[in-house]
């Protein structure tokens, strides 16, 4: 049975439709207690974006000069494969690309409009008090942080499953290792700001900035917490790490930058240069998302080769309109309608050769097709890279840079619990009432 997040895909997988939002709410869940919680988007988009493209031979030829100058890719991945697989899907699915969408939310939601040139009003996408701006575009931080130091992890008890467990601030919990060990979700709910969190099922969340130092101490907390080795890793290894740094270009600019303990100019993995290395597993697989620019696709692939990570395939996700149409044109110079996914397979060959991601053949290219949501909220992998796992069903998975959390997974950083906060899920399902039960008799646990 296909995930339901898959809309559609071929018979080699190596072209897939994926909703979004659903993506997300379905590893909110396991196959034994499934989420299907709907999650608050943005409308799907129904038409391109208007063009931004320069018009004469002139221009083309000035933008395409400084584009150059500023090193940006000259689209490694094959725009080619992006035709023919976009075609291939408008051809055998006939339907909207997303499923419906729940996009009204009076507190994920500004109630602020921008009004643009058509005189059409929209809501602010994406506005909460974590994306307020200071003065001069400084950005505040989502939570205020200690900092990281190696502390007792926090396993929370079994009625943290039913009725929810009280902090006195989420803060409280920040830089520490916090575990949901058990096969339903759990609640946090913070007493300072009355807002809850759900806690994916055998989840565990570091929330914290991630700097040089935090990176360490983050690397004591792995092997503390994870002493044993699994059927495929060591003690405090992954078999599967994921990264979405914080790579500097407009569009963050104009947003929010994921909090991190960097100047503004060091490179993101730099920071990471020793953590990734000694946390992936022999065999594992390592997949980074990166932007256009060349010189960040060269960032990325100096960090794969330090943490002896071999490049075997190479991801796109091509962003489309609820009708198929790729969201600006394909080949434009000021624009592109995708984003590129780097995957790498940290090199042993004697693992290597049993699994479904070799390393030494000739790189492979996949193609992830859906409409956009909120910005920087990027499709949950973990329906595609599964079935790369030796074992798909028990597997250590981590993601850095995180902004939501995911069932099974260990997830890191100072946004991660960001998309886990009521408000922005519905109580359409079963679990419904994960948010809305009644407060019982039972003494809730306080961090002091």
């Amino acid at each position: 049975m296909s995930p339901r997040s898959v809309l559609y895909q071929n018979e080699d997988k190596s072209i897939s439709l994926i909703d979004i939002p659903c993506s997300i709410s379905e590893a909110q869940g396991t196959a034994h207690n499934p989420c299907v919680d709907l999650l608050y988007s943005s409308p799907p988009l129904e038409k391109p974006y208007p063009s931004i493209e320069p018009r004469s031979k002139k221009a083309k030829e000035e933008v395409g000069a400084r584009l150059l100058r500023a090193r940006f890719s000259d689209s490694p991945f094959p725009q080619a494969l992006l035709l023919q697989g976009l075609a291939k899907v408008r051809a055998e699915y006939r339907l909207e690309f997303c499923s419906k969408r729940k996009t009204t939310s009076a507190d994920c939601t500004s109630s602020k409009r921008k009004r643009h040139k058509s005189g059409d009003t929209k809501p602010l996408e994406d506005s909460d008090e974590q994306g307020e701006k200071g003065r001069r575009g400084t950005q505040k931080a989502p939570i205020a942080l200690r900092a990281f130091e190696t502390r007792k992890p926090l396993i929370l008890p079994s009625f943290a499953t039913v009725e929810g467990y009280r902090v006195a601030e989420i803060a409280r919990i920040a830089n520490t290792v916090v575990s949901n060990p058990f096969q339903l979700p759990a609640l946090l709910d913070d007493l300072s700001t009355s807002e809850k969190y759900r806690i994916p099922p055998l989840s565990v969340f570091i929330l914290s900035t991630i700097g040089r130092r935090e990176a360490s101490v983050f690397s004591e907390s792995a092997y503390k917490f994870l002493p044993e080795p699994s059927m495929s890793a060591a003690p405090g290894q992954f078999d599967f790490i994921l990264l979405d740094p914080p790579w500097d270009n407009k569009s963050a600019r104009r947003s929010r930058q994921y909090q991190t303990q960097r100047k503004a100019d060091e490179d993101p993995l730099e920071i990471l240069e020793d953590t990734v290395g000694k946390h992936i597993a022999p065999g594992g697989v390592v997949a980074c998302w990166i932007t256009n620019k060349q010189s960040v696709r060269d960032s990325a692939l100096q960090a794969f080769e330090t943490w002896d990570v071999e490049l075997v395939e190479e991801w796109a996700w091509l962003k489309t309109t609820v009708h198929g149409d790729p969201i600006c044109a394909i080949d434009g110079l000021m624009r592109r309608p995708y984003e590129i996914l780097l995957i790498g397979r940290h090199m042993d060959l004697a693992i290597a050769q049993e699994d479904n991601l070799a390393t030494g053949g000739p790189k492979k290219y996949r193609l992830i097709v859906g409409v956009p949501d909120l910005h920087s909220r990027k499709p949950c992998l973990k329906t595609l890279i599964e079935p790369m796992m030796k074992n798909s069903s028990s597997y250590r998975a981590l993601e850095i840079f995180a902004r939501n959390l995911t069932a099974g997974w260990w997830s890191w950083g100072d946004e991660v619990l960001k998309y886990n906060r009521g408000r922005y899920w519905t109580k359409d399902g079963p679990h419904d009432d994960i948010e809305g039960r009644t407060i019982g008799q039972r003494q809730y646990t306080i961090v002091p």
